[in-house]
């Protein structure tokens, strides 16, 4: 446990929190087990023993972070827990073998070739799809079907609209229809593009917001004006990582796409700012986290913001609007990062005609 308390005390800023910390809190009561022996150092027996997730979640980063426990996926961790003693309330054995093949299968596929997100929102969404799941495997028993039996009608007049539902079972039916357990469809939610944008002047007036007030936390404007400026999603903002920013010819260079971005001022001093300021904590992440070794979750930038009179989705979705009006979709995908299919989705929306575009790129 010697590198956890070298880690302590040089990572924590405020000896008394600190402190404090070790004294009363149920995650140091944790520790102590550990140290003394009583608690195996095992991330099953951690979790059971710490209880709180927020606890647990803070504990398995500080541990990885300070070298105590190899590299960790601390959610995935405290998914598997979960998972292991929520099967055991499944009934019946088959749904539960089934269960856990969908999980095993098919919800770490859908995981990979989905966009990098914030681990806790995507274990959130793995456990509430196989509540869904198990939903439906009990409407089913109850009309003495399985999912290999179960008629389309059924399976329709079970769906009540919700959002969380459809987009759970549309993915579950597409793997019993891939792995041949079933002709069951759900369709996917139309995947429409964020259409409550607010207006250009809005934007620059938030924007000024920022650029002006020297006293909002250097986090919070460096957060803001990348959305602002970029329409980048506050997910991809918080895993910015800190070898992505550069200096090229004195200008500081932000690499979001496959080209850098020379960052305008007063952003690129920001960034500088922010790379100083987190330095310390981490040699990782520019925008540094409450557990060891983490990012900020967008869910927690999003609010910051939100006290600014800010909202992320609204910023993002005038933002991409305005650039897709001045840029060709290839230009806006190498840029920033999103796909050729999202850049030209936003290009229509926007109404933009770059039919001209391919003879002026030859006469460059």
């Amino acid at each position: 446990m010697q590198s956890l308390a070298e880690y302590l005390l040089s990572h924590h800023p405020e000896p008394e929190s600190l402190t404090r910390w070790v004294i009363k809190s149920r995650g140091a009561e944790t520790l102590k087990g550990l140290a003394n022996g009583t608690l195996p150092l095992d991330p099953a027996a951690i979790i059971e023993h710490a209880g709180d997730p927020r606890t647990v979640s803070f504990l398995l980063a500080l541990l990885v972070a300070s070298g105590t426990i190899p590299e960790l996926n601390a959610e995935e961790a405290r998914f598997e827990y979960w998972k292991q003693i929520w099967l055991t309330t499944i009934e019946h054995p088959e749904d539960r073998t089934l269960l856990r093949r969908y999980s095993r299968w098919g919800l770490k596929s859908q995981s990979h070739q989905s966009v990098p997100s914030n681990p806790k929102a995507k274990y959130r969404r793995h456990r509430g799809a196989l509540r869904q799941v198990a939903a439906l495997l009990n409407a089913a028993r109850d009309i003495d079907h399985t999912v290999a039996t179960l008629p389309q009608r059924e399976l329709d007049q079970f769906l009540n609209g919700s959002p969380a539902q459809q987009d759970a079972l549309a993915h579950f039916t597409q793997w019993l229809r891939t792995t041949r357990l079933s002709r069951l469809v759900v369709a996917y939610r139309r995947n429409e593009l964020e259409g409550y944008g607010f207006s250009t002047d809005h934007r620059w007036k938030m924007a000024r917001l920022f650029i002006e007030r020297a006293e909002i936390p250097i986090m919070d404007r460096v957060g803001a004006l990348l959305i602002l400026l970029y329409g980048m999603q506050a997910t991809r903002v918080v895993a910015i990582e800190r070898s992505q920013v550069s200096e090229r010819n004195g200008k500081t260079m932000l690499t979001i796409g496959s080209e850098p971005i020379e960052l305008p001022a007063p952003l690129d001093e920001a960034v500088q700012s922010l790379l100083k300021l987190s330095h310390l904590r981490s040699p990782r992440w520019l925008f540094v986290g409450r557990h060891p070794g983490e990012h900020l979750t967008a869910r927690a930038l999003s609010r910051r913001l939100a006290t600014y009179g800010m909202s992320t989705g609204s910023a993002r979705a005038t933002a991409l609007m305005e650039l897709a009006q001045q840029m060709h979709p290839r230009v806006l995908s190498d840029l920033l990062g999103v796909s050729i299919a999202t850049a030209s989705a936003w290009w229509r929306l926007a109404g933009g005609d770059w039919a001209a575009y391919p003879p002026l790129r030859e006469q460059r």
